[in-house]
């Protein structure tokens, strides 16, 4: 349906009608006709080319169907396509996501790419109530109009077969989007097992019908990597069946300094630098919970690459204090030892033995520091990197 759309917009691109508002209602209002046309009529076979037109045809022919690409974040993400946001669970798709969402309806700039300014449709299928809460806390760190800016959102999971049509019936009143983001993929699956080839081809493409709305809009799917996945593997789960539908996968990894935005497997378009967020777990005085108190969240922010290089630069830093610790421990320490030697405490003056934990872990990874017998030691590695 995508290229029935591109097609049809590639016409107009190449007639010489007045650029009025006729014509810009009748450009956007292409998915739609699409979309109508596929459900009255369903999958039709392809017809046969007619035997009196040219199979081949001139360079200037072939290249009148060209359709410039009309981004929504410059450089990075298309209207009209599909495409997928994949992390692991408490990696930062839907904040990332929000945080899009928020500079897309203002037309602000989203790690220093430029957006098109646009009304954004929002499927809180997963958590509602967490998209609430981190929405909310959105708008007082970016300080915007949370009653006035043009996000919208349909709360709760459901069958997008059964409410497609009455979507874009509610948009085609209310106006078009730019942007539609969905939380999640797994929320709005239909089928009965995620591992069936032939129901995440389904799933797929009924996501695809999604810029089809009003507008034509760029479709982001948030979506959960296939099990265990590595690093190197942050792929949608439906794994080929699933990315051979879709137009590029953007992926979210963490690491303890940041959040890295960048693709992995399949992007339709030019490659593009990866950008860096920080997760900031804050309070904010609309969020309290029935007794008033005030309750923390996760918001995402861009880093800029002099902000990264400092995080990069304290995380060395810990890194190296850990190191020295250990080492003038002799016997080996445990991770209470650790924090408490450096002075690492938490608000209730507790050993704050989560960050030592984390700085142990990346020391293990790079093989500077094991445990024997339940405590923390140098390896060899570590023992030449401290000198």
């Amino acid at each position: 349906m995508g290229a029935v759309v591109n097609l049809l917009r590639g016409l107009m691109e190449s007639s010489s009608a007045p650029r009025d508002d006729r014509w810009e209602a009748r450009y956007g209002d292409i998915p739609r006709a699409v979309s109508t046309a596929r459900e009255k009529f369903g999958e039709a076979e392809t017809p046969a080319p007619d035997p009196a037109t040219p199979l081949i045809v001139s360079s200037a022919k072939f290249i009148a169907g060209f359709v410039p690409p009309d981004y929504i974040l410059d450089g990075v993400i298309q209207r009209g396509f599909l495409y997928a946001l994949t992390a692991r669970t408490g990696d930062g798709k839907t904040a990332i996501a929000l945080l899009l969402a928020a500079c897309v309806a203002q037309g602000i700039p989203f790690a220093g790419h430029t957006t098109e300014k646009g009304r954004v449709l929002f499927f809180a299928g997963e958590n509602p109530q967490d998209i609430r809460t981190r929405w909310i806390a959105m708008s007082e760190a970016m300080s915007f109009d949370i009653d006035a800016i043009d996000v919208h959102f349909i709360p709760g999971a459901f069958k997008l077969s059964a409410l497609s049509g009455r979507i874009a019936k509610e948009l085609e009143a209310s106006g078009p989007v730019a942007l539609v983001i969905v939380d999640t993929s797994a929320a709005f699956f239909e089928g009965a097992d995620e591992n069936s080839n032939v129901e995440q081809v389904a799933h797929a493409r009924r996501m695809r019908n999604l810029i089809s709305l009003p507008g034509g809009p760029c479709v982001l799917i948030n979506c959960h990597p296939v099990k265990n996945a590595s690093d190197d593997n942050l792929i949608p789960r439906g794994g080929g069946a699933f990315i051979a539908e879709i137009d590029g996968n953007l992926t979210a990894l963490k690491d303890d300094c940041a959040v890295t935005l960048h693709t992995q497997g399949k992007h339709r378009g030019a490659d593009f630098a990866p950008m860096s967020f920080m997760l900031k777990t804050d309070t904010y005085d609309r969020i309290r919970d029935v007794k008033g108190r005030l309750m923390p969240t996760v918001i995402a922010r861009h880093l800029s690459d002099t902000a990264q290089e400092e995080m990069t630069a304290i995380s060395r830093g810990d890194e190296d204090l850990v190191l020295q610790a250990v080492k003038d421990g002799g016997g080996g320490l445990s991770i209470a030892d650790i924090a408490k030697t450096l002075g690492w405490y938490t608000a209730r003056n507790e050993p704050n033995k989560l960050k030592a934990q984390r700085i142990l872990n990346r020391l293990k990874r790079a093989k500077l520091a094991q445990i024997e017998r339940g405590r923390f030691c140098l390896t060899p590695k570590g023992e030449k990197a401290i000198k």
